[in-house]
């Protein structure tokens, strides 16, 4: 029997003994001097600091900010005999019943570099069903972390440090992915399912990246990871570059274009791959209600053998806000995987297709509400849905109708 890892307790400590420090020196010197009241803005109490014209909270003594949420929710579908949801839920708990989808915790200190040289940190843990997705994959750190047969695990989803002076800024840990334009993290999506370009991109990045604001507009970013939801510890040497552009189109408009590519074990041959992967994404604001989001996503894997996968999709997002607390969304999606079998992205080889309309509503500052309706199809020469994985029934259909509901309550 494997003993019990101290890690995450020893981490939590940690993060409670630099909170209490950071806020007992900010009490003793405090050098919060009082701002213009027509100019600027009052001092922050919090972060024991000035905040001249509305800069950011920032300080060197800042506290850490503690916050989370838990969500439920299902999903069902109209096929027969039991049948999970199929390539739609690749990756997370298939079947079809009621489940915690993530308790999210999360500790934070913001870094704020306006003013010269500053630091930060983050530690954000989860758990539930959805979590077993957010764990490096290689044996090491969190992986395997509270793995149960009810399909529930326990992820260090992020665990970092930061630095910055001025325009520069440098993030060692484990960080969220760059690649894509969803994340992980429920609260941040309007969909309570993913896209299938979702399942083609990395989680997580155990490394270091550095980041340059060129200007008010553009930033660049490069660094070094240990390849896909891997860790600095992985025993097969998985290596790989990072780099990437963020770039203000205009005050509505932002393209976001990221590369990740190096070396990345395969767990059903034992070697490293080559690997490649790049993602496009525009986030336009046509209008004070209307958003529109396109994304390319590309991935490539060559393998020792001389095998060649590779898996590439373009994602649509319409987002409409009907009022401050409703926005209802449309996504339009098609995906191509020429892999499939072990190696698979998504499932057999094809071309998967996906338009889902949902809604999010925000009753309340900590509640949200994400009912859907989506609609997959398939072309190719499989039957990916109505099968179940658990259960070893091959799948009999080329389409689904399902339904999803969540509910987050934050605190």
């Amino acid at each position: 029997m494997k003993k019990a890892s101290l890690f995450p307790g020893l981490t939590l400590l940690l993060f409670g003994l630099l909170f209490g420090t950071s806020t007992a020196i900010g009490q003793i010197f405090n050098t919060c001097d009082p701002c213009d009241p027509v100019e600027c803005q009052p001092c922050d109490p919090l972060s024991n600091s000035c905040d001249p014209c509305g800069s950011g909270r920032s300080g060197f003594f800042t506290p850490f900010l503690f916050s989370g949420w838990v969500e439920m929710g299902v999903r069902t579908n109209g096929n027969s005999n039991g049948s999970d949801n199929g390539p739609a839920s690749t990756g997370s708990r298939r079947r079809t019943d009621f489940m915690m989808s993530q308790l999210y915790l999360s500790a934070e200190k913001e870094m704020n570099t306006r003013r010269g040289f500053d630091w930060g940190a983050c530690a954000d843990f989860v758990y539930g069903a959805h979590a077993g997705s957010m764990q490096t994959y290689d044996g090491s750190f969190d992986a395997g972390w509270g793995d149960n047969r009810h399909g529930y695990s326990m992820s260090a989803y992020k665990l970092y440090g930061t630095i910055g002076y001025k325009d520069w800024s440098f993030k060692v840990g484990k960080f969220v992915t760059h690649i894509g334009w969803e994340g992980s993290a429920s609260k941040n999506n309007i969909f309570y399912s993913h896209s299938y370009c979702y399942w083609i991109e990395p989680a997580t990045h155990m490394g270091a990246l550095a980041t340059y604001d060129v200007t008010d507009r553009l930033s660049v970013s490069a660094g070094w990871t240990a390849g896909m939801d891997s860790s600095f510890a992985n025993p097969y040497g998985n290596s790989a570059i990072m780099t990437g552009l963020e770039y203000m189109l205009s005050d509505d408009a932002t393209v976001y274009y990221w590369i990740n590519a190096g070396k990345q074990n395969d767990i059903f041959e034992d070697a490293r791959d080559d690997y490649f992967i790049q993602s496009v994404c525009l986030e336009w604001a046509l209008t004070k209600r209307f958003t529109y989001v396109h994304q390319y996503n590309l991935r490539n894997d060559n393998q020792l053998g001389g095998g060649r996968c590779s898996s590439y999709g373009l994602n649509n997002h319409f987002l409409y806000a009907l009022s401050d607390e409703l926005t209802f969304g449309t996504r339009v999606e098609w995906l191509r995987d020429n892999c499939g079998g072990n190696d698979l992205y998504v499932g057999t080889p094809g071309d998967y297709w996906n338009v889902t309309w949902g809604l999010r509503w925000d009753p309340y500052t900590n509640l949200s509400v994400r009912p859907e309706v989506r609609y997959d199809w398939y072309n190719g020469a499989g039957t990916p849905f109505g099968g179940n994985v658990n259960a070893g029934i091959d799948g009999t259909r080329k389409d689904q109708v399902s339904a999803g509901l969540g509910v987050l309550v934050s605190f």
